[in-house]
């Protein structure tokens, strides 16, 4: 048998490489940053630690204000029963001329809690008597809105209408009932008493959409003849659908008498709308907020 011959070696050249020639990797600029943020750094992190923690355990006691304010809040008002009105088929308007100022705070029967004139010293229990008088003549006649008239004459007496007041103290005596609630209202820009009236005829009108069929007023008896012959007839309101009850306050009411003679009825005789001379000026004094009602 013939012998096999072996195939030819091949030879494979392999090249060298320098080792000057290797290439090795030069340091990242971010690991430089790196290394220098932990020298420079660090130190100062573990400084605000430091200070963090020393401020943690020497601070002072907070306060407990959630306690301190629980004190403080107001209980809610419970919710309130009161009957439906249609405004529309009132027909009838009850006027409570406004005189001293009701401050909201402690019982409206007490003098203290009133911000009253000099001259209006002693005559709270009469303001009382015109509310509660008012609110009765309301609940007898459902076809009837009150209305408490006046607006903020006292800079003193801040921001607080008459009208405001006499409406707080009859709710503090708790008799705006059900049946009256929705038909006690205020009137707060008047003046003087002409506008009392006057202004409680356009309020009545911008609350029912009608005019009232009648008016009756509750204030001083010797005021009577004011409202009666002056302001109704400058309003050319029939008299037989003006009404006027008259409550007194306790005192010398013929020396008041003299007085509404001489400082009001005998003015008002002169200038039925009281727009000139010292009727003017008493409008310009008891409008210390500068409010105007249009």
């Amino acid at each position: 048998m013939p012998s096999r011959t072996p195939p030819p070696m091949v030879r494979i050249n392999i090249p060298t490489v320098n080792v000057s020639e290797v290439w090795t990797p030069t340091p990242l600029r971010k690991q430089r940053l790196g290394a220098r943020f932990i020298k420079l750094y660090l130190p100062c992190l573990l400084i605000v630690s430091l200070v963090v923690n020393i401020y943690y355990f020497t601070r002072p006691e907070p306060l407990a204000l959630p306690d301190a304010l629980e004190s403080t809040r107001a209980k809610a008002r419970p919710h309130r029963e009161h009957d439906s009105v249609d405004f529309g088929q009132l027909t009838d308007l009850v006027l409570v001329p406004g005189h001293g100022v009701y401050m909201g705070d402690g019982s409206p029967l007490h003098e203290v809690n009133w911000y009253l004139l000099n001259e209006q010293q002693g005559e709270v229990g009469a303001f009382m008597a015109h509310i509660a008088k008012a609110i009765e003549i309301v609940k007898e006649h459902d076809s009837a809105l009150l209305l408490f008239s006046g607006g903020k004459t006292r800079m003193d007496a801040g921001a607080h209408s008459e009208a405001q007041g006499y409406w707080a103290a009859a709710d503090k005596m708790g008799w705006l009932t059900r049946d009256v609630y929705h038909r006690v209202m205020t009137e707060e820009f008047a003046r003087d008493s002409y506008e009392n009236v006057l202004f409680s005829i356009a309020r009545f009108h911008e609350i029912t959409g009608n005019y009232p069929d009648r008016i009756t007023i509750v204030g001083f008896d010797f005021k009577r003849e004011r409202f009666l012959d002056l302001h109704r007839h400058a309003l050319r309101y029939p008299k037989i659908r003006f009404n006027y009850v008259g409550i007194n306050p306790p005192g010398d009411v013929a020396r008041l008498a003299r007085a509404e003679r001489a400082n009001a009825y005998d003015l008002f005789a002169r200038d039925l709308y009281g727009c000139a001379g010292k009727l003017k000026q008493k409008k310009i004094d008891r409008n210390p907020f500068r409010v105007s009602h249009g």
